[in-house]
């Protein structure tokens, strides 16, 4: 996620000492704190530095995270590691409401259309493939003696380099870098770009395209082509058809069906609902901005499907205690047969001796 008009950061932040987790932690509450009463917002970037041993960094991550989860504070969303330093980088601020719903939104809108394809993918191994899929944006990555995270709330700039670097050093682990760019905190002008893998380098199949401007009377059109290979990369089995087209196949004229289709006016909808969220007042939201959750529909069917099954065990169970009734009725009139049967042989018999004594 990128910002035009970032507040002013330095580049280099100031490098703190700190000797234990929990000095960092209370240096982050504080911060955070102090920027909140200020703002009233946890917008903007603010870069912490401080020395840390490299063979404790991934554990170091971690008990940030799950301290700030205990405390109920937002984790760190931007960690970096410059080795030949020894030094840990941490934009301890959150995202302001405008970029989170913004990211959550693009997530949403893409783990839907996954779960679209796998309701109705009938092939085993696109099923298994479909399903390995890791949540778009949570990817880490060595990088020029760096670890890199993802980029959220930086300028354009910074967020085009890094998304270079993560695609480029990735060993393939990275198909493609989607990047939304927001006027802030302006909020009317918003931008997307898509840098996608090719051979051995990356290179750009949007950029910087416009998707929304208030002083437009027309919005524009487009759409982002995103395939199955821009998630699970060339895994074993994954048909040419999910993949997304090389620059030679595209100068070929070699088209191919995307498996998401990300419209730019489902974007616009997800800009104005994260606007409207971020500043009530000054922002509306349009009918149908509020896209509709496919496993909310999953789960009424389900519901509804369940209800189905109980009625029909019901009735299987009125049916089966219908046909015991009349089992112990068939017996019972069996028995009364018999008896009858029993009664009539008996009277033959005595008609029988009576006719032998009068004779």
């Amino acid at each position: 996620m990128a910002s035009q008009n970032p507040s002013d950061v330095p580049a280099f932040p100031v490098v703190r000492d700190f000797s234990t987790i929990e000095e960092i932690i209370d240096y982050i509450v504080n911060t955070r704190q102090a920027r909140y009463a200020h703002d009233g917002d946890c917008a903007g970037e603010s870069l912490l530095g401080f020395h840390w041993q490299a063979s404790e960094v991934d554990e170091l991550s971690k008990q940030l995270d799950a301290r700030l989860v205990e405390l109920e504070e937002l984790k760190i969303h931007r960690f970096e590691y410059d080795y030949e330093s020894a030094t840990v980088y941490l934009d301890i601020l959150g995202e302001s409401r405008l970029h989170y719903t913004v990211r959550m939104g693009r997530r949403d809108h893409i783990k839907n259309h996954i779960a679209k394809s796998l309701a109705t993918a009938k092939d085993v191994g696109i099923r298994a493939l479909l399903r390995s899929i890791d949540e778009p944006g949570t990817a880490v990555v060595e990088c020029e003696r760096n670890i890199l995270k993802q980029p959220d709330g930086e300028s354009r700039q910074r967020v085009e380099k890094k998304s270079r670097q993560y695609i480029d050093s990735s060993d393939g682990k990275i198909q493609v870098a989607l990047i939304i760019d927001l006027q802030y905190p302006g909020m009317k002008k918003a931008w997307v770009s898509l840098l996608a893998a090719d051979d051995s380098s990356s290179s750009w199949v949007q950029h910087s395209d416009l998707f929304h401007d208030d002083h437009l009377d027309q919005q524009p059109a487009g759409q982002l082509a995103l395939y199955l290979s821009d998630f699970v990369g060339m895994a074993p089995g994954i048909p040419a058809a999910l993949c997304r087209p090389s620059t030679a196949e595209v100068a070929a004229g070699i088209t191919r069906n995307p498996t998401i289709a990300l419209t730019y006016e489902r974007l616009r909808a997800i800009f104005r609902r994260a606007r409207h969220l971020h500043s009530p007042t000054e922002f509306t939201m349009e009918a149908g901005d509020e896209e509709e959750n496919p496993y909310e529909e999953m789960e009424r069917r389900l519901a509804t499907a369940n209800e189905e099954r109980t009625e029909l065990e019901r009735r299987l169970a009125t049916a089966n205690e219908e046909r015991t009734e009349m089992e112990r009725r068939l017996a019972t009139a069996n028995e009364e047969r018999t008896e009858l049967e029993r009664r009539v042989v008996e009277m033959e018999r005595r008609l029988a001796e009576g006719r032998l004594e009068a004779e």
